[in-house]
């Protein structure tokens, strides 16, 4: 009650009240003017309550070198907290209402360019014209930004409301680790043996979804297991168990606990999954899977997928006049 009251007189101090490890609490900064001074320090005092109910107070304090070479200081940046911050701010300026959705996402491709025109010296040209190039140190924020505007965050996969301020407010209150898996989740293909399950990551897009493939992507609040036309029969029902039990395993102490889904490919569920993929069909000349097949397969390939107006994350780029990362 004290520390409530004190919230009101001061406001810089943060009230979390939450019991999982894994809460996090993401502080924005916003520099006003130019530091002359070498470091610059940040101090955090936290007072919370153990598992023994005994009252702790511990203080933090961080140290930041300043640099003027931007050089320097992009090298400096963590290309996938820089990309949670920026989502983070979005999702609240929806949430609160201080931008529309449309808005949010104008402003987070506005500042993808800016970063791009502003922080490289590298131009490309293409029959798109010219192209401005991210810096290498951020060459993941563009994707990070288009799972945003098009995973359940700010697109449109999730209808209801309620569905949608509930995994907002997962993304908000989650840590980096947990707040990428929701922001750019990680697609895997898996082997075909129940006792040594192996699995390897490959891109988030849609021509991933071969025939003969199993896929699992783990969203966080989700965990999708597809199974390919080729591999969709009955004898292969001790894998689907398999993978389901794995990750109930390994997503056991998350919370809330992840659905899982399961469905094969021609499922009309699968659209779950699939909607959440880079629909990288759309792409005349893909540099992934599809480049290496021959003109007849990629056709057949591409005929899977229902036409529909989702840029695919080349398309997205394009757009915006930034050049793709090689």
């Amino acid at each position: 009650k004290a520390e409530a009251e004190m919230a009101e007189d001061l406001p810089n101090l943060a009230l979390s009240p939450a019991v999982e490890p894994r809460h996090a609490i993401t502080v924005l900064y916003y520099l006003r003017e130019d530091i002359n001074d070498e470091y610059i320090y940040f101090q955090v005092s936290s007072a919370y309550t153990t598992a023994k109910k005994e009252r702790v107070l511990r203080v933090s304090t961080h140290r930041l070198a300043v640099t003027g070479n931007t050089a320097q200081m992009l090298h400096s940046l963590d290309p996938e907290v820089a990309g949670v911050l920026m989502a983070k701010e979005a999702v609240i300026s929806v949430r609160e209402g201080s931008m529309t959705l449309e808005g949010a996402q104008e402003e987070l491709n506005s500042r993808l360019q800016t970063i791009a025109r502003t922080w490289s010296d590298q131009v490309k040209v293409s029959v798109m014209g010219r192209m401005s190039q991210m810096p290498a140190q951020l060459s993941l924020l563009p994707s990070l930004v288009f799972q945003l505007q098009n995973g359940p965050l700010m697109g449109v996969i999730l209808n209801d409301e309620d569905d949608v301020n509930f995994v907002r407010q997962i993304f908000l209150n989650a840590n980096v680790e947990d707040a990428l898996r929701l922001l750019n989740p990680t697609l895997f293909s898996t082997n075909f043996d129940p006792n040594a399950l192996q699995y390897t990551a490959v891109p988030l897009e849609d021509l991933q979804l071969l025939p003969e493939r199993m896929l699992v992507l783990d969203h966080h609040t989700h965990v999708f297991i597809w199974s390919g036309a080729q591999c969709s029969g009955k004898e292969y029902d001790g894998l689907r168990q398999a993978l389901i039990q794995d990750w109930t395993n390994r997503t056991v102490y998350r919370f809330p606990a992840p659905e899982i889904q399961v469905f094969k490919e021609g499922d009309s569920m699968a659209r779950w999954l699939i909607c959440r993929l880079n629909p990288s069909h759309r792409d005349a000349n893909n540099a992934g899977v599809v480049k290496s097949m021959m003109s007849a397969v990629q056709g057949l390939l591409r005929q899977k997928f229902a036409p529909t107006d989702d840029l695919s994350m080349l398309e997205w780029l394009n757009a915006l006049r930034i050049a793709q990362a090689s």
